[in-house]
This record gives structure tokens, C-alpha cells and sequence, in this order.
């Protein structure tokens, strides 16, 4: 395994479990090369590979107005403001990207955290599973694009579990936030739609004075190439764009409650979001959910 240090991110080359393990102690996020870039959906995964094998499938697209991501109270709620969800098949979502690029459409749209072995079934041989964590993961595909008008984008946010994040074409760029103090975060918990584990910062906006608090110079920048893996731990927020048109796999594992002894500064990260959190959960299904789903994991 070579290691070596990119600015304020870690990289390293093909580790086995025991050396990612070692890395993973530390409770920071890192870049893997030399593995994904060995799958053949690094090398099939052109549209009309997709379409040949998956085109006819029937998923949720979700289109967004123009400065979506401008607002807060268009992200941070549950309240889908400035989004509408449409059904359509795989191949028209392809075709509608490919015009939306070429004619620098305004109309945003994002195929985004689809069930990847439900939709994408056909596709699971040119995958290989990462095995680091030694627990069965669940898959989800995301693809998005970029032109001059818009970018598909996920909004500054936490997840409560593990996401080893393989970006198999294009390109995506990471704003990624340490967890310090959770309510610097300026989570949407003055409404029960608010999602707990959301931010109203657009870290991208650089709003001083609406968001005094917020640790803007903690942020560290990656741009994330074909063939890379990305770590990121529970609780480290995140900010996601397209760099242009592109398709990740997220592998998502759930947190075992050993783990926040074997990790440095896991257990006082969740102890300064949990007051704060399940409070919020009590009037809120969405925050309430999740962290249901957060301690099942845990002991399951």
C-alpha cells in the first residue's frame, strides 16, 4: 500500500482490510485509487451500454426550478419546495440529460439514490462490493450532470452510517465539514419538516452574516476523479456537485455499536448531535425515522 498526503485529505493505493482499517481508527475521511478503476463499469458504463442493459426501467427523476439550491427552505425541510418527483424510464432520463448538456437547459434533474440491485440488477456483475467493514452493504446509484445552468447537487448534510462512495464516470466535487459543534451546522430544527440531518448552509453561497457560526474555513475540497473511492464517515458533513455528467455508487453500512469505542472521537461526535436530534425527532417523522433506523442498525 503507498500512502501519501493530497493537501488536507488522505490517499491511498488498493489497501487491504487490515491497513483500511487502521485508517478507518481515525475517523477521517480518505481517497482510494487502484480499486474501483478495476471494475468493468469503469470501462462499459457508457449510455448506451446503460440503455441496452436497463432502459426500460421505470424509476423516480426528480426536477428542480432554477436556484433550487439558492434557498434553504427549498432543501432542508421535508417539504420537496421548488422539486417535483417524475416516473419515467431509464432511457428517457438519459435522453433528457444528453439534450439538457447540449442546449444548456435550465430545468434541472437528478436521478439520484436509486436502489442500485432493484433497478440496476443486470449491472451487478461489472461491480466488485468492497469488504472492508466485513457487513453486507446496501447500494445506491446516482446520476446526475453539469452545464452552464445547472448542476445536479446534494445539499450540505450528514449520514448517520458509513458511505464508501465509488464514482464510476465523470467527475463529482466534495465540500466535506468535520463534525465539531452540531448546531454550527445550523440544522432546520425550528420546524417539524426540518431534517436533522440537513444544513441550511449552501457552503457554496459564503453567506458570512446569515451563518455566523459556521466553521467555513474547516471546509476541504475534493474533486472526485473516475475510478476513485471516497470514505466518508458517519456524521461529517458534506456538500455534493457535479462536475459534469457522471454516475457514483454509494455502498452503505450500518454502524455497529462496538465501533464508537474503535474510532478516535466517534462517541463525543454522536453525544453532541444526539440532545439536539432526538429532541427534534419527537415532532418530526423524517428525523425520527432516521434515527430509528440508526440504532436498529446498531444492534441488529
Amino acid at each position: 500500500m503507498k500512502t501519501q498526503a493530497s493537501k488536507s485529505i488522505l490517499k491511498i493505493k488498493n489497501p487491504s482490510t487490515e491497513q483500511f482499517l487502521e485508517i478507518w481508527k481515525q475517523y477521517q475521511p480518505f481517497l482510494i485509487e487502484g480499486v474501483a478503476e478495476h471494475w468493468d463499469a469503469c470501462h462499459k458504463w457508457s449510455n448506451d451500454y446503460l440503455i441496452d442493459h436497463c432502459g426500460s426501467k421505470v424509476m423516480s427523476v426528480v426536477y428542480f426550478k432554477k436556484g433550487f439550491l439558492d434557498n434553504y427552505k427549498n432543501f432542508a425541510y421535508d417539504k420537496n419546495n421548488g422539486a417535483d418527483e417524475k416516473k419515467m424510464q431509464y432511457k428517457e432520463y438519459i435522453k433528457d440529460i444528453e439534450n439538457k448538456i447540449s442546449n444548456n437547459d435550465d430545468t434541472g434533474c437528478y436521478l439520484y439514490e436509486v436502489d442500485f440491485e432493484e433497478y440496476f440488477s443486470e449491472l451487478i456483475g461489472d461491480v466488485t462490493y468492497p469488504k472492508y467493514l466485513n457487513r453486507k452493504p446496501w447500494v445506491n446509484l446516482w446520476h446526475g450532470f453539469s452545464n452552464k445552468n445547472f448542476t445536479s447537487a446534494s445539499s450540505l448534510h450528514f449520514d448517520r452510517i458509513y458511505n464508501i462512495y465509488a464514482q464510476i464516470r465523470g467527475r463529482k466535487r466534495f465540500l466535506l465539514f468535520p463534525p465539531s459543534n452540531y448546531l454550527s451546522f445550523y440544522p432546520p430544527l425550528d420546524d417539524s419538516s426540518g431534517m436533522g440531518h440537513n444544513s441550511k448552509v449552501n457552503p457554496d453561497l459564503l453567506q458570512f452574516e446569515l451563518f455566523p457560526k459556521f466553521p467555513w474555513q474547516e471546509r476541504i475540497e475534493v474533486v472526485l476523479q473516475p475510478g476513485e473511492i471516497l470514505y466518508i464517515p458517519p456524521f461529517w458533513w458534506h456538500h455534493v456537485t457535479a462536475v459534469d455528467e457522471n454516475i457514483s455508487l454509494s455502498f452503505w453500512y450500518d454502524i455497529k455499536l462496538q465501533d464508537f469505542f474503535r474510532q478516535k472521537n466517534m462517541l463525543k461526535v454522536f453525544f453532541n448531535i444526539a440532545p439536539h436530534y432526538i429532541r427534534h425527532s419527537i415532532s418530526s417523522e423524517g428525523s425520527l425515522w432516521h434515527m430509528m433506523n440508526l440504532f436498529k442498525g446498531m444492534i441488529s
